[in-house]
């Protein structure tokens, strides 16, 4: 069994040589792998085939240190994962919306209509940190929200989030593999169901604001909570649904309540994602287009 070492450089024209240096020598020296075959799939985007680690355990670990050590993070990612058919043929994606694919956290969106931003900003930053429980800082937040009249609230916010570089091109080419996608948000499903609409993904599930007989938020939500756990389980229900592995599933986000949906998928991707995350998520992509995904899989520049 052969395994592959992808470098995707920060930078956003060419990987740097001596930053491709830099990685080479940490795979040879430091975690003692002979690199067998070298791939450019870009000018930024590198494969280095390797044999398999001795202690596969031990090599992810260093990879890690590697790649979060401190003052001397490199300018760029390294992802490491087994060499096989398996790598292109991933059947499912499931994606976060805030701050995924979307730049922005949609309930501070609504929170700045109430001058309340400041407030429900901290206390997203704790939960999507793993230091809050989601559903109570989830409750805490919605509550800030009451009183807000939500009648033309959703419609304006269309026109104010920005979808993250490369999502469109992501999930085209990835529909035209015959890839399923859907978006799994602790957001809200209006604008999911936009975001859905936009990029064609064929999911949305998100969570649903409660209101009074005239549109004003109440300050509580309605229906079950997507959560982290609920996050995980419906990403299975859909690969079920489809008779799809969840091995062949790929699990996209940057916060600790998409860690779950990680487990359980085969693959997953902490998207520019919270300090905590990166510290446990299976691999981190840290650049500027949600596309760079495609590099993972080892797609070269010529293919997409």
């Amino acid at each position: 069994m052969s395994y592959v070492i992808t470098l995707i450089s920060h930078l956003e024209t060419v990987a740097a040589p001596e930053h491709v240096s830099k990685a080479k020598d940490f795979i040879t020296a430091q975690l003692g792998l002979t690199i067998e075959l070298e791939k450019a799939l870009s000018p930024r985007a590198i494969d280095f085939i390797v044999g398999e680690p001795a202690n596969l355990e031990s090599t992810k670990s260093s990879i890690k240190s590697h790649l979060l050590s401190g003052d001397a993070v490199p300018p760029y990612d390294l992802i490491f994962q087994k060499n096989d058919d398996a790598r292109k043929n991933k059947k499912l994606f499931i994606f976060d919306m805030d701050s995924t694919l979307i730049y922005q956290e949609v309930i501070e969106l609504i929170a700045a209509y109430a001058d309340i931003e400041d407030k429900v900003a901290e206390i997203t930053t704790r939960a999507m940190n793993g230091e809050l429980d989601f559903n109570q800082s989830l409750a805490e937040r919605v509550n800030l929200l009451k009183g807000i009249d939500s009648t033309s609230i959703w419609e304006e916010l269309k026109h104010k989030i920005q979808i993250t570089n490369g999502a469109i091109k992501l999930a085209a080419f990835l529909k035209s593999k015959g890839a399923v996608l859907g978006v799994l948000s602790g957001g809200f499903i209006p604008l999911a169901e936009h975001i859905k609409g936009q990029l064609g993904l064929d999911y949305a599930y998100a969570n649903t604001l409660g209101t009074n007989e005239t549109n004003i938020l109440n300050g509580t939500t309605v229906g079950p909570i997507v959560n982290a756990e609920r996050k995980a389980h419906l990403l299975l229900e859909i690969a079920s649904k489809h008779g799809i592995d969840p091995v062949d599933a790929v699990a996209v986000g940057d916060g600790a309540n998409d860690l779950k949906m990680m487990e359980v998928a085969g693959f997953g991707v902490a998207w520019n994602a919270k300090p905590k995350v990166q510290q446990v998520a299976p691999c981190c992509l840290n650049t500027k287009s949600l596309a760079d995904i495609l590099y993972i899989l080892g797609y070269s520049d010529d293919e997409i």
